[in-house]
């Protein structure tokens, strides 16, 4: 069985064995980067607060997929395109923090965030010559500090 099918299927029996309904759909994956989708009704359920949900899901789904098979098989979870719209979301506050920095000459800190939303966040900035991230602090309070380069 293909990656993509055997990803589809667990995460269907995981959905069902929980009592949700939605549909499955699985991206053709570009370069290991396969992107499933679960489309539902019952999404607030399945993202939680701030995607708190989500991210256990993606978790528990992963395990239940590499039993499955031989080798690890890495795939992102969405529901809905919450994560997908995250995303945007995500790049934008980066650009309009780095025009403000930049703009006021002042360093700013960002709100805590998880590790794949501050990597958003560095990757979004990462060719502007004229801005400097970081990341600072501890888990789970861990955020960017956005700073213009003297």
């Amino acid at each position: 069985m293909d990656k993509t099918k055997i990803i589809e299927n667990t995460i269907k029996e995981l959905l069902e064995a929980m009592k949700f309904n939605g549909q499955v759909v699985v991206d053709e994956p570009e370069i290991d980067n396969i992107l499933v989708n679960i489309q539902t009704e019952e999404a607030g359920f399945l993202i939680g607060q701030d995607g708190a949900n989500l991210d256990a899901l993606q978790h528990l789904s992963r395990i239940l997929v590499n039993k499955k098979n031989k080798e690890s098989i890495p795939f992102v979870l969405d529901v809905n395109d919450y994560r997908k719209h995250r995303i945007e979301l995500l790049k934008d506050l980066a650009k309009n923090i780095a025009q403000q920095a930049l703009t006021e000459k002042v360093s700013l800190t960002l709100q805590p965030m998880s590790a794949y939303e501050r990597r958003v966040i560095h990757l979004a900035l990462i060719n502007q010559s004229q801005i400097s991230t970081e990341s600072i602090g501890q888990e789970p309070e861990r955020r960017i500090v956005v700073r213009p380069i003297e």
